[in-house]
């Protein structure tokens, strides 16, 4: 078993490598957990949860928090939900879904947070960004990180359905947005 550790918080977790980062945490995940610790939230969802980064840094952070975390492949829910056991989080739920499908409708978000799967296609990105805003409580935060060279149409994505973004942080390669509902 791995580990990482971004803003004082420490996770356990292990991989694989047809999963997304198999090595661990990917440069654009660490910089979007190192701008989380500024949030408030009650609630949180990690849209792409992969091995579970996000997620599981999420419920470490705050443990009276209840996060969700969904992703389409099942070897990654798996992986994740190993993930979450190995750090005795019981805060986490990871759930098999193909985008909000198997979302309730009437669960809401204080944030929703990802590393979209961009390689997936545009469509996949847009969709994920206008279907958060229903899924997100008043006030409720959309946080994504992204490559650089890709922001500005995820920039007029977020202008576009929620009515307004922010650029939260950036490196060379990555910047962190959110939207504000």
């Amino acid at each position: 078993m791995k580990s990482f550790r971004v803003s004082s918080i420490s996770v356990k977790f292990d991989t694989q490598p047809d999963l997304f980062s198999p090595k661990g945490l990917d440069i654009g995940t660490e910089l979007l957990l190192s701008c989380l610790n500024k949030f408030t939230y009650t609630t949180a969802l990690d849209w792409g949860c992969g091995w579970g980064a996000i997620a599981l840094w999420l419920a470490t952070q705050n443990p009276k928090s209840k996060i969700t975390a969904l992703d389409s492949d099942i070897a990654a829910v798996k992986m994740a939900q190993q993930n979450t056991k190995a750090n005795e989080l019981f805060n986490l739920q990871v759930l098999t879904s193909h985008g909000f499908d198997e979302v309730p409708k009437s669960h809401h978000y204080d944030m929703i947070v990802s590393n979209p799967p961009t390689h997936r296609g545009r469509e996949v990105v847009e969709n994920m960004i206008a279907t958060s805003y229903e899924y997100l409580n008043a006030e409720g935060l959309l946080v994504l990180v992204v490559e650089a060279r890709i922001k500005p149409w995820v920039a007029r994505q977020m202008k576009a359905d929620f009515g307004n973004y922010k650029i939260v942080k950036r490196s060379p390669k990555h910047v962190v947005v959110m939207a504000k509902k």
